[in-house]
């Protein structure tokens, strides 16, 4: 998610978090392979916890107290949502970002809300050239809740 080479496990995790959202695959089976990968080399539980965050929430809450404290304030999720707000943003992904964002920042997760705001203004703009405005309202509520979010902080 930030430019590294994922290992196929890595791949598979992501796979199976699909599996999860999608509601193919039960989440306690991502989370036994979440698991089942400490002590493995090229394991990052910072990176592997971002895909849950973005792929399946569910699967995040399951792997959360599994991953030290160190390593959730590695976790780079405001950093994936910014980046994909321009080919996400529909009304049931920009709720769940709002609620991934909650539920990463009650588990000590650092959330950067001036990076999301920043990816969300981006898709707004891009959106202002062709889409109408029930188009960009999600993203215009996200907005107003990563602003709310933000002042609570």
């Amino acid at each position: 998610m930030d430019g590294h080479i994922r290992s196929e496990r890595e791949e598979f995790f992501e796979q199976l978090c699909i599996s999860v959202d999608a509601g193919e695959t039960h989440e306690q089976e991502a989370i036994e392979f979440f698991e089942n990968q400490f002590g493995e080399a090229d394991f990052d539980p910072a990176e592997w916890l971002d895909i849950a965050l973005y792929h399946a929430p569910e699967v995040a809450r399951g792997v959360i107290e599994m991953v030290a404290a160190d390593d959730r304030a590695r976790s780079n999720i405001a950093a994936v949502i910014a980046d994909n707000l321009d080919i996400s943003y529909g009304e049931d992904e920009c709720e769940q970002f709002a609620q991934t964002l909650q539920f990463a920042m009650a588990n000590g997760i650092p959330v950067d809300f001036d990076l999301v705001l920043d990816g969300c203004q981006r898709a707004i703009d891009d959106l202002d050239t062709w889409a109408d405005e029930d188009t960009k309202a999600p993203l215009l509520r996200l907005r107003e809740e990563l602003l709310r979010l933000q002042a609570d902080e």
